[in-house]
């Protein structure tokens, strides 16, 4: 026997009802509908009164509206895949919101009972009141005992109704109801919620959100309340031209995202007049940082997504656009105490530009040109902007590298389709997307496009920052103002000289001890390679580690007392003998890293000497060698006239910088199919500059640098990513290596040209 299955009305009640987290959840829901009808105009009105039993919430759309018959076989089949199988609107070619047939249980979050008028626009002058008593869905048992009214109607029937409603006092009550009305109206009452001024402010704040501007001129929404008919009116969405940047994405499929750069945070005139000289600095000028660059005010560019991205997830994620603008909320960092400008912004009305942010900041989601709740909302920040930042709070001209935008000075819009992006499925209440690999490589993707951003920004200010300390020096002037006081011999000083000679003693103090600091710092970059190196090594360490027994030799020798070794001779397995071997090579493996390790941080490197240079990276080699042969990486040096050839310094600063090199070569080869791993390191005297050249035939630069390359020098800049994107190598090590150079005179780092894998440059004055 055969038995069908049942569902109990409550249940069904609570599946609907479950679906819509809040109030406003639901009216969105219902305005969606509107839009997926093919409406121009959607009105939604409060009428609330002091007593609640009273109030009545509006919904009135002047869409396809519909007939008996859809009524019957969609309107009242829960659950209906009509949206699902014909996903564009009938006339406007709409892409339709919903998709799981439950959106008329909005009706039951807002109130009791409903009441639904609806006009077909293919019959004129006849329309359908339906309406039905959700309270039924308790009382019966199964679904099929609940039963809702529906009669047949005509325009004037309408009129009488909308009169009693007072709907015709509406300002755009003409404009939306005539003769040849078609659309639908929605009406509850027996409101579940208390519809208060907070909450009716909530409510338009979400509806001014709800749609991207673009939107407006083909679908216009309203929203008025009975009592107070001046207090809205039209809902304006998000406008701002009062920006610093705006950057708008756009990804077709594939590992390029196309990205346009519109600066707007600068005064052009004062930038190529009183700060021309900036762009006479080797970083602004190449593209896009010239002045013909701030010229054209909008640059493109392609980013690249890394080789190690999962191909599936990337064509999963689909097609996506990202509209943003950067808006900082003040000028404070505009003007030093003296009142020079550090920086050429453009004015702006920082209280106005607050309001704005507060009410529309965050990096919201539209799919099909509805946004989808609750990214965004309420300081809702789901990209993590705010953990980014701070862990590098640094502002945007205070270093290269590492400038992190806040969540607060952010306003975005992201572009889905449920045509075009079906693997972010909807959660069961609505109330966002299913966080799953697709969801987490989106994010990814999108924070890869805001930090296009960020190191255009970084790279623009922090030259500005760099140009105003050249023509500010006041550091220098207070030193040698510190110096001229220390040195006077003057024994009938004033109150006010002594002040001074004293403060220049705590200024020579000051400046001995951050001598001293940098000798502490240098050694903390000595532990930060390591750290980088220990990394790369991590796994095999952990293996030695669960292996490793005493001493082989003594192991060895108490078996030959009992087992000869030639009783094992020709045998791979169950042969002791073979085991001690194995593990011998083990605890060599141990021993040459113990080596290595030890040897970077003992005493004599944290002093500043003569190093032979000639003889250390005859070291440096040797003590790598076993390591990379392991790892079928052959290593070789060259010194070309370097006999005799000194560098004052930190041994220490230089296995910071060869030592990552190493490294990054290691990880280089990891990927690459070259047969024949190979690390060439060239050191030559080039008229009294030691120049050193490392090259390997890895796998060389990722692609996502092609364009700009120098960025591999900023801090947590990396290209070694999980399948989602997710940046898991430090991004440290160069940044370490060009800061230890930097503080070196005449010293440099540089890319290398080389046709195939990657080639670095550094170049140190030699005594």
């Amino acid at each position: 026997m055969k038995i069908p299955f049942a569902i109990s009305a409550r249940t069904a009640h609570l599946i609907g009802m479950e679906n819509f987290a809040n109030a406003e959840g639901a009216i969105i829901e219902l305005v969606k509908n509107a839009y997926d009808a093919d409406a121009d105009t959607c009105v939604v009105v409060a009428d609330i009164r002091e007593d609640n039993v009273k109030s009545k919430l509006f919904i009135i759309d002047n869409g396809s509206g519909m007939t008996d018959e859809i009524i019957i076989k969609h309107w009242m089949t829960i659950g209906t895949d009509d949206k699902l199988l014909n996903a564009r609107s009938s006339n406007k070619k709409r892409v339709k919101s919903g998709a799981k047939g439950i959106g008329r249980f909005a009706l039951n979050r807002l109130g009791t009972s409903a009441e639904m008028l609806s006009f077909a626009s293919n019959e004129f002058g006849k329309g359908y009141v339906w309406n039905v008593d959700w309270k039924k869905f308790d009382k019966a048992r199964v679904l099929s005992d609940v039963e809702a009214n529906l009669e047949e109607i005509t325009i004037d029937y309408l009129a009488s109704k909308l009169n009693e409603y007072g709907i015709n006092r509406l300002p755009i009550y003409d404009k939306l109801v005539s003769e040849n009305f078609h659309g639908t109206i929605l009406c509850i009452s027996h409101l579940n919620d208390d519809w208060n001024d907070d909450a009716l402010n909530g409510l338009l704040k979400n509806l001014e959100m709800l749609i991207p501007a673009e939107l407006q001129s083909s679908f216009e929404l309203y929203l008025y309340k009975m009592h107070d008919l001046q207090w809205s009116g039209k809902v304006n969405p998000m406008e701002y031209e009062d920006y610093d940047y705006k950057i708008s994405a756009q990804y077709e499929g594939g590992r390029e995202i196309q990205i346009k750069i519109e600066r707007n945070e600068l005064n052009f005139s004062k930038l190529e007049t009183f700060y021309s000289k900036v762009f006479l600095r080797d970083a602004m000028k190449v593209e896009p940082f010239r002045l013909e660059d701030f010229q054209k005010r909008e640059i493109t560019q392609t980013i690249q997504i890394n080789e190690k991205v999962d191909a599936n997830l990337l064509e999963q994620v689909g097609k996506f656009g990202f509209t943003f603008f950067f808006l900082k909320n003040t000028l404070k960092d505009d003007r030093d105490k003296d009142g020079n400008q550090k920086y050429p912004y453009n004015l702006f009305d920082e209280s106005a530009r607050t309001h704005w942010l507060d009410r529309f900041g965050g990096v919201r989601i539209y799919r099909d040109e509805f946004r989808v709740r609750p990214y965004g909302e309420n300081g809702d920040d789901w990209l993590g902007l705010g953990r980014r930042q701070a862990k590098s709070p640094g502002g945007a001209g205070q270093k290269m590298g590492g400038y992190r935008i806040r969540p607060n000075q952010i306003a975005g819009v992201v572009k889905i389709s449920r045509l075009t992006n079906a693997a972010f499925e909807d959660k069961s209440s609505r109330e966002g997307i299913q966080e799953n690999a697709v969801f987490a490589l989106f994010k990814n993707l999108l924070l890869q496009i805001i930090s296009a951003f960020e190191l255009d920004r970084n790279t623009i200010m922090y030259n500005l920052s760099e140009l105003y300390k050249e023509e500010h020096p006041q550091t220098a002037q207070a030193k040698e103002i510190a110096n001229k006081a220390l040195e006077s011999k003057d024994e009938n000083l004033s109150k006010e000289a002594e002040d001074l000679k004293i403060l220049a003693a705590d200024y020579k103090s000051l400046e001995t001890e951050l001598s001293d600091k940098e000798a502490e710092l240098s050694m903390l970059r000595g532990l930060a390679s390591m750290g980088i190196s220990s990394a790369t090594f991590t796994h095999e360490l952990r293996s030695v580690m669960l292996r490793l027994l005493p001493r082989n030799e003594l192991l060895k020798n108490i078996l030959l007392q009992y087992l000869p070794e030639k009783q094992f001779e020709g045998m791979r397995f169950d042969n002791p003998y073979q085991e001690l071997r194995n593990m011998k090579a083990e605890d060599e493996k141990l021993y040459n890293w113990l080596l290595y390790s030890l040897n970077s941080i003992r005493r004599s490197k944290r002093d500043w000497v003569d190093i032979d240079l000639s003889n250390y990276f005859t070291l440096f080699i040797e003590s790598w060698k076993p390591i990379l042969l392991r790892k079928l990486i052959h290593i070789d040096l060259q010194l070309i006239n370097m006999d005799g050839t000194f560098l004052k310094g930190f041994e220490m600063d230089l296995d910071s910088i060869f030592n990552n090199f190493v490294t990054n070569s290691i990880s280089a080869f990891l990927t690459s199919k070259e047969e024949n791993k190979t690390i060439s390191v060239r050191v030559s005297n080039d008229h009294g500059y030691a120049v050193i050249d490392f090259v390997d035939n890895g796998i060389g630069l990722s692609q996502e640098y092609k364009n700009t390359p120098d960025v591999i020098f900023n801090a947590f800049e990396t290209s070694i990513v999980d399948n989602q994107n997710n940046k898991i190598g430090t991004g440290m090590g160069l940044f370490i290596a060009k800061g230890i150079i930097s503080k070196y005179p005449d010293a440099m780092i540089a890319l290398l040209p080389v046709e195939k894998g990657f080639g670095i440059r550094t170049i140190f004055k030699i005594k």
